[in-house]
């Protein structure tokens, strides 16, 4: 029995130190911690298979290929170099001023009826450049009810036009020239004439066409005339006033 006892204590001291081995928790590896310079998207997880990764940064979007590409605007276009204008003109005209040291205008001129004509050529979209012309019928005067007088006139004008592309189309000129004015007095006394010959210095007309087609306008003016009837001198001035209305006929057309 004896020999027995030795070869069970031996196999029951193996089985024990087997058990407390098992029993044992595994030395796990020490984790070491993360450091502070690795960025973060070094652990961020990858996308799934068939997904598009997002970025964490701001977003720049190419430009789309097929956005509208603006054209430049082209020239209006010019409605006035190269053209004709003829225009006629009718209105009522008052004079003032003198002819001479002894006789002013309004002892032998009454209102008169003027009629106007000229013709123009466009240089640019803005300038004309012409000819213009006037007679004059005056009434008679209370001074002077016997006299019967003309005048006639004439000279270049370069006019400005505002706008083009509407229908009403502002405008103004300027003028110089010469005035010849007749008068003629049938009194009781007998037949007398005078014939007055000067320079207008200054003829300003403004006004406006209003186009009721592609050729044809009419709008009103306002005139004002300064010149001499005495040998072309600037000491002894009249001045007239006139307004109408103005038709123009414009060729090729707006």
């Amino acid at each position: 029995m004896r020999s027995l006892a030795a070869p069970c204590v031996a196999l029951a001291g193996f089985f024990l130190a087997e058990l407390a081995h098992a029993e044992a928790p595994a030395s796990a590896a020490p984790e070491s911690a993360p450091s502070a310079a690795t960025p973060a998207t070094a652990t961020a997880t990858p996308p799934a298979p068939g997904t598009i990764a997002m970025p964490d940064g701001p977003v720049i979007s190419p430009a789309e290929s097929d956005q509208a590409v603006l054209e430049p605007i082209p020239n209006a276009r010019d409605l006035l170099a190269g053209h004709f204008e003829l225009g006629a003109a009718l209105g009522a005209k008052w004079p003032f001023g003198s002819f001479n040291s002894i006789e002013t205008q309004r002892s032998v001129l009454g209102p008169a009826l003027a009629l106007n004509l000229d013709l123009g050529v466009g240089l640019s979209r803005s300038v004309v450049v012409g000819v213009w012309g006037e007679l004059g019928e005056y009434s008679s005067p209370p001074d002077c009810p016997a006299c019967a007088s003309k005048s006639f006139a004439g000279g270049p004008f370069l006019a400005y036009h505002v706008v083009q592309g509407t229908r009403f189309d502002p405008w103004g000129s300027l003028a110089v020239g010469v005035r010849q004015t007749n008068i003629d007095n049938t009194g009781s006394i007998g037949h007398s004439s005078q014939h007055f010959l000067g320079a207008e210095f200054l003829r300003l007309t403004l006004g406006g066409n209003w186009y009721a087609s592609s050729n044809v306008a009419i709008g009103p003016y306002f005139e004002l005339d300064m010149g001499s009837d005495s040998s072309f001198s600037f000491y002894r001035l009249y001045t007239d006033i006139g307004t109408g209305l103005r038709l123009t006929l414009d060729f090729p057309g707006k």
